[in-house]
């Protein structure tokens, strides 16, 4: 064979080899077959002669890992090196090499194989001799499935030293072909990146992963994609083992961003989780069964209006609360006034205002005072006539210049709410008197209470 033709041939071979690069990641340990060509030197045998054929090559070729992109090989092969025009000197070169590969690129590696070795010459004339070899190599790794590849490489090979040969050094060349069965690299977490290159070397299965290993974990739930059930998880909200955010109160936002994580059942909530409430009362809506209670209503668990004294008025605006049951009453919830009449009897000069009330130790009339005192200015306004006092009256609680003030006020209280009800301010008078005149015993609960009054005499 032509050393044109054998070359021609291989460089076909890698050229069918090339699209196999479809494989995975470059093999751990690998074992192969080499085909190729030999192009002995003329000084093989000392002899002019040129070379004018190319040689069958074969051999063996194992290989293993040590770290990224550098192996150690080593092959052994067998040539049938032709030498001379009428082949009338063949040499058989058996040859054993160990070197480092360095390769470049992921599926269709570039790789530099230097080598050194020892070679076994045999001629064909009966002498033989033995030579250390050096050797340099060019070529690529094409990674095929499963962790198998093929291969081509272009090498020169040098013997050194002398021989009964007659030769001295002497380089020979070399164009191989290989296909290796490999061994996949360790994959511990099956990730699909190795061992070697993976930086998180535990990744949990069925995790999607970067180049480098590592889950990817597209919402950052702290679940990876592949596993994560609810990929599009909003940020901040806590996830159960299978990446879907948990709901603990069940209104449909999540924990960790929920601000309110204890709403009710069936409450309606607004984008933080928060109860709405449309209508203020405490009972959020989706619960509330009177949605349009008016500001200020005391409401029950359901959120309809509380009425203690069922007169129409709900409790929190009413400002009678205790009406007497089918008692009428007016848009405040206290009894209508009754028509006016007289406030004193024929020849009566004074009355007890009974129902009229303070706060404690101040000047400040309860609501429940206004209804007697709304009948007080109905009846002036009925009889403009008469002209009274607004006498008050305090216990003995307190010392008598304190009482004397206290009663005085309320005096006071009483007069400017009958002229706010339109009564002529010219005729009331209001005076205080104090702890004087007492009605009843000081001396007992119910004494002191009868004392602490507000009464009115007739002026005119």
């Amino acid at each position: 064979m032509r050393r044109d033709s054998f070359l021609g041939v291989v460089l076909a071979l890698c050229t069918i080899a090339a699209p196999a690069a479809l494989g995975q990641e470059p093999p751990e340990q690998e074992f192969g077959l080499l085909l190729g060509a030999a192009f002995p030197s003329h000084k093989l045998t000392g002899l002019p002669q040129t070379l004018d054929r190319d040689s069958l090559l074969l051999g063996v070729r194992a290989a293993t890992e040590v770290q990224n992109d550098i192996d150690i090989f080593g092959d052994l092969t067998w040539a049938r090196l032709n030498q001379g025009v009428v082949r009338s000197i063949d040499t058989n070169e058996y040859a054993l090499r160990v070197g480092p590969e360095f390769l470049f690129g992921r599926r269709a590696q570039f790789f530099l194989a230097p080598a050194v070795g020892w070679g076994f010459f045999n001629l064909s004339k009966g002498s033989s001799f033995n030579r250390a070899l050096g050797s340099f190599g060019i070529g690529q790794r094409i990674l095929a499935a499963s962790s198998d590849s093929w291969r081509w490489e272009v090498r020169a090979e040098r013997a050194f030293g002398g021989g009964n040969s007659g030769a001295k050094d002497f380089t020979n060349a070399e164009v191989l072909l290989g296909y290796s069965f490999g061994r996949p690299p360790r994959d511990s977490d099956g990730d699909g990146v190795p061992d070697k290159r993976d930086k998180c070397p535990n990744t949990p299965k069925g995790a999607i992963v970067d180049a480098d290993g590592c889950p990817k974990d597209s919402d950052g739930d702290g679940v990876p994609d592949g596993i994560d059930r609810c990929p599009d998880t909003p940020k901040g909200a806590i996830v159960d083992q299978y990446g879907c955010p948990k709901d603990s109160d069940g209104d449909g936002v999540p924990d960790g961003i929920d601000r309110c994580p204890d709403t009710p059942k069936g409450a309606i909530v607004d984008e933080h989780g928060c109860p709405k409430d449309s209508d203020g009362d405490g009972v959020p809506d989706g619960i509330d069964r009177c949605p349009d209670t008016p500001k200020g209503v005391i409401v029950d668990e359901h959120g309809c209006p509380k009425d203690s004294d069922g007169d129409g008025v709900p409790d929190g605006i009413d400002r009678c609360p205790d009406t007497p049951r089918g008692a009428k009453v007016d848009a405040h919830g206290c009894p209508e006034a009754p028509k006016a009449a007289p406030l004193f009897e024929p020849g009566q000069k004074a009355l007890v205002l009974e129902g009229v009330s303070f706060d404690s130790d101040k000047a400040t009339l309860l609501p429940a005072s206004q209804v007697v005192l709304d009948r007080v200015a109905a009846s002036l306004a009925a009889w403009p006539d008469v002209r009274v006092e607004v006498a008050g009256f305090t216990d003995s609680t307190n010392t008598v210049k304190h009482n004397a003030k206290l009663s005085q006020r309320r005096a006071e209280a009483v007069r400017d709410y009958l002229t706010s009800k339109g009564v002529a301010p010219g005729r009331l008078v209001a005076k205080g008197y104090g702890e004087s005149n007492p009605i009843a015993d000081n001396k007992t609960k119910e004494g002191r209470a009868k004392n602490r009054r507000v009464e009115l005499r007739r002026l005119s």
